[in-house]
């Protein structure tokens, strides 16, 4: 089967998106060829099966120039019949505009989204599309008989425990994510101010910079915050870090905490999870994911107090509860969300439907 995988940026330096050239490699040891079609393309280093076509963002950042590069790129494979399969990763709308080059061709399309929204993009999606692949039941909210649930896809030998070889811990807490009121930084801020008054000072590293220049004003009101309570002392802010040193963030703490409010299975958790860290995080879609210990992980949405509770908690763990905790906590993503066991499911699911010669959009 051949692949034409279509993506936001495919960049090993990327701090936010540089897992996916991780999929991409995982996916092209089980299909013939991958054609990578990202927005924007960085620093790759991927196997011999795999050609990369930009889109062209990285040179004119337009909705007409994005526009024609559908056209160049995916128009082109298809009209040369290059592809058997067309996967959109998480933004619906890239199978909205691959559609008209892909179906009147008989070319399936899939998507990949995990995210609690449900917008016009999606909505426009899902008749045109095979397969909607997700990580949980809560990561595609929309009624859809074409949802797979999968999984997620972590690379669990990139993201590994610490060895003797690694440093060890300088902080309590670390956090991965951007500055931004959907990820929530002030509830953290909010819970260190709690603790301190109670006479406790966790350390806290922070990975993450503002992507929009709209949040560049909330990351100003999370300073203000941070120097009123008076917690700038336990904080270290690394900014963005590339994906591929984000593992040495985990592990620099014992804890990894989100706050984010983006309500499906957030990646940066479970990578945190497979390198053997306890993790506390608001997200619902983590209910089913961490089962049992879901009540002892879990805190609402934005209560500083329940937040402040769990870590004060989880810190005072003798050393080999906390272990037993973590190697728990490893186990469920190795089971459930390995990255090469999902690359083999997607990969199957879209050959049962390119073999099966069933291309034409189910009603």
């Amino acid at each position: 089967m051949r692949l034409l995988f279509l993506t936001q940026s495919l960049d090993l330096d990327d701090p936010i998106l540089g897992f996916a050239h991780g999929w991409i490699a995982a996916l092209a040891r089980h299909v013939d060829h991958v054609i990578a079609a990202p927005l924007r393309a960085g620093r790759v280093d991927l196997p011999g099966n795999v050609e990369v076509r930009s889109l062209g963002k990285e040179r004119v950042d337009s909705t007409l120039q994005k526009l024609r590069g559908f056209s160049r790129v995916v128009g082109g494979a298809c009209r040369r019949g290059e592809v058997d399969a067309i996967l959109a990763h998480m933004v619906p709308r890239y199978a909205v505009y691959a559609a008209p080059f892909a179906l009147p061709r008989r070319i399936p399309l899939f998507l990949w989204y995990t995210h609690k929204g449900v917008d016009w993009s999606l909505r426009m999606a899902e008749p045109l599309i095979r397969r909607a692949f997700t990580a949980s039941e809560r990561s595609f909210r929309l009624p859809s008989d074409k949802k797979v649930v999968t999984g997620h896809g972590i690379d669990t030998s990139a993201f590994a425990p610490p060895t003797p070889d690694d440093p060890a811990p300088t902080h309590d807490v670390a956090v991965v994510g951007r500055i931004a009121p959907a990820k929530d930084p002030l509830v953290l801020i909010e819970a260190l101010g709690l603790l301190k008054a109670r006479g406790l000072r966790p350390r806290v590293v922070l990975a993450g910079g503002t992507l929009l220049d709209a949040h560049d004003a909330y990351r100003r009101e999370v300073e203000a915050r941070v120097e009123a309570l008076g917690v700038g002392d336990q904080l270290t802010f690394l900014g963005p870090v590339p994906h591929h040193a984000i593992r040495s963030v985990f592990l620099d703490a014992p804890l990894f905490v989100t706050p984010s409010r983006t309500g499906s299975v957030d990646k940066t958790v479970l990578e945190a999870m497979a390198c053997g860290r306890i993790v506390v995080t608001c997200n619902e879609s983590f209910e089913e994911v961490l089962g049992p210990l879901a009540e002892r992980l879990l805190f609402p949405v934005g209560d500083a107090e329940a937040l402040a509770a769990r870590l004060q908690e989880l810190l005072a763990l003798a050393a080999e509860e906390r272990e037993e905790l973590a190697r728990g906590l490893r186990d469920i993503v190795r089971r459930d969300h390995d990255l090469e066991r999902l690359a083999a499911r997607l990969a199957r699911e879209m050959r049962e439907v390119v073999q099966g010669g069933r291309a034409s959009v189910r009603a």
